[in-house]
Formats: C-alpha cells, structure tokens, sequence
C-alpha cells in the first residue's frame, strides 16, 4: 500500500446517517494480537463490509481508504512485532482495496475480501503457519546490531542463497513475496522489503 505520513492515531468517524441492522462479523472483544490492539482497524473494516452489503460502494471505497491511511500510519510500529504477521494483514488489506478501487468494483468481491481482512486482523497467523515456518522467519536477521533496518539487498542475497536448490512449501506466494520485497526494496524501503524477505524465507 502507498505509504502515508505516520501518524499513530486512529480515527473512526462515524457514518453520515444510520444504515440498517445488516450480518456483519462481530467483534465481542479487542483483537488483541503480537501487533497490538487492531480493534480500531476492525472497526473501519466492518464500516466498510457494512456499507457494501447495503449497496452503497462509494462509501466503502471512503472507509477503506480510512483503513489504509490508519494501516499504513501504524506500519513503523507494527511491522518490527512480527513481520510475518504483519505481512500477512498487509496483503488482504490489499485485496478488498484492490476490490473497492477496482474500475468497476462487484459487491461480491468486496464483501469476501473484507470479511477476510476482518478475519485476519482476529488472528493474522492464521491456522496454516506451522512452528517450523515461524522458527524460520525469526532466524531470518532483518535488523543490523543498533537495530537499523538491514539493507534490503543483503537480505535479498540471505534469501536467494537460502532458496538455492530449494522448492518453497508456497510457490506462489513465496514468488508474490519476492515481488513486494523486491518492489519495496527498490523503492528503497529496508524494513517492508526485509519484512516481505523474511516472509518469503519462512516458505522454504
């Protein structure tokens, strides 16, 4: 996501005008994670599912750019607690954005990827990430010995030695992985692309 000045604290603004009861995930307590308390983030997400399943698209497309500005101000923060995790939210928040911005977004789309955009902030591990998958992304060094961003090009280098010779347990998103670290690293953006490269070591 584009990256925005940081600016730690998030805004829920209310809705223009009540909308009817609708069958949106509940949140009965804070979704408390390694990233945080994401319960505001939660919030702004089923805003913007709820305006979806009232037919009102223009209005998610506002919630969900108030999401990403609120992600996207967090990301110094939250990225350094677990970068797996945190890539993990980072690229569903990238689909139901994709979703809503689309030249002609479908309600459809919107509504199944903001459910999981939902579902992810409740638990952004997931019930696929193995102990094995998440002893590798720790062992993967990201940060220099003052605690300074590892250049993303030596990061680059441990993975694709790591790789050699290796087929990644997801070589889809392992191969999606590369192309954000790759993508943030030229753009000269250490931590998000060490971030993307852990991720990705994590697959093999």
């Amino acid at each position: 996501m584009q990256k925005l000045p940081l600016v730690l604290l998030l805004v829920v603004a209310p809705l223009a005008s009540p909308l009817p009861l609708l069958m949106v995930p509940a949140s009965a307590a804070p979704a408390l994670t390694e990233l945080g308390d994401l319960s505001s983030l939660r919030r702004v997400a089923e805003d913007a599912l709820r305006v979806v399943l009232a037919g009102d698209l223009t209005a998610a497309q506002l919630r969900i750019t108030d999401f990403e500005t609120a992600w996207d101000a967090a990301a110094a923060t939250m990225q350094p607690l677990s970068p797996p995790k945190w890539a993990a939210i980072d690229q569903t928040a990238d689909a139901a954005i994709a979703a809503l911005r689309a030249p002609q977004p479908v309600g459809a789309d919107a509504q199944a990827t903001l459910s999981a955009l939902i579902a992810m902030l409740d638990n952004p591990s997931g019930d696929t990430t193995s102990p094995a998958s998440t002893d590798l992304a720790q062992a993967f060094q990201v940060t220099n010995a003052d605690g300074s961003p590892l250049p993303c090009e030596v990061a680059l280098k441990t993975l694709r030695d790591a790789a050699d010779g290796k087929v990644p347990t997801d070589q889809a998103k392992y191969d999606a992985l590369m192309n954000k670290g790759l993508e943030r690293c030229n753009a000269d953006d250490d931590k998000r692309a060490d971030g993307f490269f852990s991720d990705a070591f994590a697959l093999l």
